[in-house]
C-alpha cells in the first residue's frame, strides 16, 4: 500500500490512510492487525509492505529505498528472519541515520525461532545487530502499536533532555529511573526554578521531576507547564498525572 498515491495491492479488508509512518512486515496478519488498529484511530501510513518469504524484495531494498523517501518520516518493522544479513546490516544503519526506525523481531526462544524461520538465529544476534545498526527494538505487539502511534501523532525530537511535570512523587520517581536507562533528565535554568517558586506551593520538589503537588489543580499545571516549555535547557515534557478523588485535572481554579 502506497495510500497517497491511492495504490492498494494487499489483501486487506481495510485500506490504510495516508502518513509518514512505513510499516515492513514478513507476517501478512500483523499488516491487517495494524491496520485494524491504526484506522479507528486516525494513524496514517506512507507505505505499508508485506514482504512474505522475501524471494526477491527484502528488508535491505526496502530501508534503502524508504530511507530516500521524502513522505516517510520513521518505520517501523516486524522481523522473523534476515535473509541477507550484510545487505541489511548497511541498509539498516544507513536509514537509522535519518529516520527512526523501530523494530519487533518474533522468535526471542528457540522455539519461536523454529516456528518464525527456518533460518534461525539465536536472539542475541539479533539483539546485538539491531543495537549496532542503531534501531530500537520493542517487545511486544502492544509496544509496536504504541510506537506506531507515537510517531504517527508527534515529531522529531531535537534533544533528550527530558522535563518531568507530576503530581505524584512516586510517578515521577518511576519516570525518572525509566529514562536514566535511555536518556537525560534536563537540569531547570535558574530562571525556571525562580518562576516555579512563584507558581507552585513553597514544598514543590524545587528540581526535576517538578512535583506541583497532589492538590494541583488543572491552572497550576498549565502555568507550571508553560514555565518549562520557556526552558532551552528542556528538550521534551513527560507531563504524569495521579487523579486524586477531591481534585478534578480540568479544574482551573484553585480552591
Amino acid at each position: 500500500m502506497v495510500p497517497r498515491l491511492g495504490l492498494d495491492a494487499t489483501f486487506s479488508h481495510l485500506a490504510a490512510q495516508p502518513g509518514d509512518v512505513a510499516f515492513l512486515s514478513q507476517s501478512g496478519a500483523m499488516i491487517t492487525a495494524m491496520l485494524d488498529w491504526a484506522i479507528p484511530r486516525g494513524n496514517g501510513f506512507s507505505h505499508v509492505v508485506s514482504l512474505g518469504e522475501m524471494a526477491d524484495v527484502d528488508f535491505g531494498d526496502m530501508l534503502d529505498h524508504l530511507a530516500a523517501d521524502q513522505h516517510t518520516r520513521s518505520i517501523l518493522l516486524y522481523v522473523e528472519g534476515v535473509t541477507s544479513g550484510r545487505k541489511f546490516m548497511s541498509a539498516a544503519r544507513a536509514a537509522s541515520r535519518i529516520k527512526p526506525v523501530l523494530v519487533l523481531k518474533a522468535g526471542r526462544t528457540t522455539a519461536g525461532a523454529r516456528a518464525a524461520t527456518s533460518h534461525a538465529v539465536a536472539d542475541a544476534v539479533y539483539d546485538a545487530a539491531f543495537r549496532r545498526s542503531g534501531m530500537l527494538r520493542v517487545g511486544t505487539m502492544t509496544e509496536l502499536f504504541g510506537a506506531a502511534e507515537t510517531l504517527a501523532l508527534t515529531r522529531a525530537q531535537v534533544g533528550d533532555r527530558l522535563a518531568v511535570l507530576t503530581n505524584g512523587g512516586a510517578a515521577g520517581v518511576l519516570a525518572t529511573d525509566a529514562l536514566m536507562a535511555a536518556g537525560h533528565l534536563a537540569t531547570l535554568s535558574t530562571a525556571t526554578i525562580a518562576a516555579l517558586d512563584r507558581l507552585l506551593p513553597p514544598n514543590w520538589s524545587r528540581g526535576n521531576p517538578v512535583d506541583v503537588l497532589g492538590d494541583a489543580s488543572g491552572n497550576r499545571y498549565a502555568n507550571a507547564l508553560a514555565t518549562l516549555i520557556g526552558d532551552r535547557e528542556v528538550d521534551a515534557i513527560l507531563v504524569l498525572n495521579s487523579l486524586p478523588g477531591w481534585r478534578s485535572p480540568t479544574r482551573r481554579r484553585e480552591r
